[in-house]
């Protein structure tokens, strides 16, 4: 018997919707059939007409089959998820079930896109703006952390300010919902989230480009624009510990975890561990290492961004490298592939590829 369970599918714990099991026993496997006989035949109906009956069960209306109904539709069931998932099943004969994973993060979107459109809904634009934005940019980052297809994207990177209404920002993730209740497909759901991604992006940078205008200090008449970071500062940004979980290292089935501690003379201490599975649960191997940062000139990398120019010893040899780092921000850098092939005296030798795929290190 083919079966979805929309709980599975559905948003929040108190949102008990209908097991397809138990549908499909008074409606049939194809919803062809009248439910005790008196029902009418789901099969013969829209996604739209399915979605106001399930309205009218769950504000108290309905024909003869109410009394029924209504103890499937509580009233904290998501009717657009559930007649989403019903109308599936009808014009998809033979629909199988999708896989754990996908049901989990497909259940975890529609939950929180589900709460977050209740409370735009709700919302006072003045008064309740702050903490809906809040809850939209926290829900954002919890999808993407978890998400290996979001993150492996350079869908950040494109993302520009904006201010948007709240009415605006409520058509945004409305779109994301329905966009969601109706994936039934890894591809199909990607793009659901995306869109909500991009959404918490633009609100992220339009609130950093007020807050540059809001601490940016007046300059006096003739007074100078400060200069650009110097060698000093970077090496004092860069103090502190560092870590990037679970990578690909590019070699075959070899994944990585890292963590670098740098002290305010520059030198350093870190440790890797290799992994044979992209969870990073069975471990292979680990080393540990001391190294000494030395910073150069800022110049510009493969992909015509600039970055500064990093010489490193590595280990009690004092194996010396040539790359380059960047910081995305104050919390965050990349660093480029190294070389040992010169002195570090060249820009133009020097190893300055950063691949877009590449996430970094994050401050701990």
């Amino acid at each position: 018997m083919k079966k979805i369970v929309l709980a599975g599918l559905v948003a929040l714990p108190i949102m008990l919707m209908a097991d397809m099991d138990r549908c499909v026993s008074c409606h049939g496997v194809d919803f062809e059939k009248k439910a005790l006989g008196v029902s009418k035949v789901v099969k013969d109906m829209t996604e739209a007409q399915i979605k106001a009956s399930l309205d009218g069960y769950k504000a108290g209306k309905g024909g003869s089959m109410k009394e029924v109904m209504m103890q499937e539709v509580n009233v904290g069931v998501d009717t657009d998820a559930m007649a989403a998932d019903v109308y599936n099943e009808i014009i998809t004969p033979g629909f199988e079930e999708p896989d754990a994973e996908f049901i989990f993060k497909k259940r975890r979107t529609v939950r929180g896109l589900y709460r977050i459109k209740q409370a735009l809904k709700k919302a006072d634009p003045k008064k309740d703006r702050k903490k809906v934005l809040s809850q939209i940019k926290s829900f954002a980052f919890d999808i993407y952390t978890y998400d290996p297809s979001l993150r492996k994207s350079n869908l950040l990177d494109q993302a520009k300010a904006a201010p948007l209404s709240i009415e605006k920002i409520l058509a945004i993730v409305t779109e994301a919902k329905s966009c969601t209740d109706h994936s039934f497909t890894e591809e199909a759901l990607l793009k659901c989230r995306t869109t909500f991604i991009d959404l918490a992006a633009t609100l992220s940078l339009d609130d950093a480009e007020k807050l540059k205008l809001k601490i940016k200090p007046k300059e006096k008449k003739g007074a100078h624009k400060r200069a650009p970071l110097t060698a000093e500062e970077a090496a004092k940004t860069i103090v502190g510990t560092w870590y990037q979980n679970c990578y690909p290292t590019g070699k075959p089935n070899q994944w990585a975890s890292k963590e670098v501690t740098v002290n305010p003379d520059l030198s350093a201490q870190g440790g890797m561990q290799f992994y044979s599975d992209d969870k990073c649960t069975h471990q292979t191997k680990a080393i540990n290492r001391a190294y000494t940062f030395k910073f150069g000139n800022i110049v510009l990398g493969d992909d015509g961004k600039e970055a500064w120019e990093v010489d490193k010893e590595i280990g009690k040899k004092k194996q010396k490298v040539y790359a380059m780092l960047r910081f995305v921000n104050g919390d965050k850098v990349i660093i480029s592939g190294a070389t040992k092939e010169h002195d570090g005296s060249t820009p133009e030798k020097r190893k300055n590829h950063f691949d877009p795929s590449w996430e970094g290190c994050v401050r701990k």
